[in-house]
């Protein structure tokens, strides 16, 4: 994570989980699919790599109630301090890189049986040498899921912050290409959520740029997105719009 995107989230820690949290059905949906992808059971051993607040960490604990904590990983001191105080949760002060280096594992030195990792791969710069780090920290029925926005994205954002984080994103299909070059059986499906916001909040998010690709802007570049955003949507008091996300998972292979 580069320095202007570590200021972002310890800038905006304190109210992550309001910002994030179009609704309590979205966080459950979402941390459900996240789940059922990895086919977890209690007796995994997992990393939830850039887990931030544990927004979606604990919805997973919640349901899965694991027999050893999983191991939330952020490098935003911040962000942990966010974490709620859990059996199931064990905070770790970190990057990507450095599970994929082997200097984070599961205390009883075993490897993993799966590891997230939610809307954070676009701030790994070496994509390629982190999955394929992660890959060796793997057991033998191990299994990665990166969940990632596609290039192209439906949130009611400015153009130029369209412009802007098709710029910045990673295309899917490159991280399971990664997968796959690091000996994993990779795979990519999509999962729609509908998300529902009045319009005055959206400002508010806007405002607070609640996405990373906002700090790309100035103030008065954000006050002029802003401005283009309550025209096109000055007759519409509640914004709907589809949240598709790409979920990219790597399983080991059998034998």
């Amino acid at each position: 994570m580069t320095h202007p995107t570590a200021e972002h989230y310890d800038r905006i820690a304190a109210t992550y989980d309001d910002l994030w949290t179009y609704d309590p059905d979205y966080v459950r949906q979402f941390a459900q699919s996240m789940l059922d992808a990895l086919r977890l059971i209690p007796s995994d051993r997992v990393a939830d790599v850039g887990c931030g607040t544990g927004l979606y960490t604990r919805r997973l604990a919640q349901e899965l109630r694991p027999e050893r904590p999983i191991l939330c990983v952020d490098p935003s001191p911040a962000m942990l301090e966010q974490l709620p105080s859990s059996p199931y949760l064990q905070p770790v002060p970190g990057r990507a890189e450095d599970l994929a280096r082997g200097e984070i594992a599961p205390p009883d030195g075993r490897p993993f049986d799966a590891v997230l990792l939610k809307e954070c791969i676009h701030h790994v710069p070496d994509r390629a040498a982190v999955l394929a780090g992660l890959t060796r920290r793997l057991s033998s029925h191990g299994r990665v899921l990166v969940v990632m926005l596609p290039k192209a994205i439906h949130h009611p954002l400015f153009q130029a912050a369209h412009d802007r984080f098709e710029a910045l994103q990673p295309d899917p299909t490159e991280v399971a290409d990664a997968l796959a070059e690091a000996g994993l059986r990779a795979s990519v499906s999509y999962r729609t959520f509908h998300v529902t916001v009045d319009r005055a909040r959206y400002v508010h998010l806007l405002e607070s740029r609640y996405m990373s690709v906002l700090d790309e802007f100035t103030e008065s570049e954000l006050a002029e997105g802003i401005a283009q955003f309550r025209r096109a949507y000055r007759d519409d008091p509640v914004i709907r719009f589809d949240d598709h996300f790409a979920f990219v998972t790597g399983w080991v292979r059998p034998g």
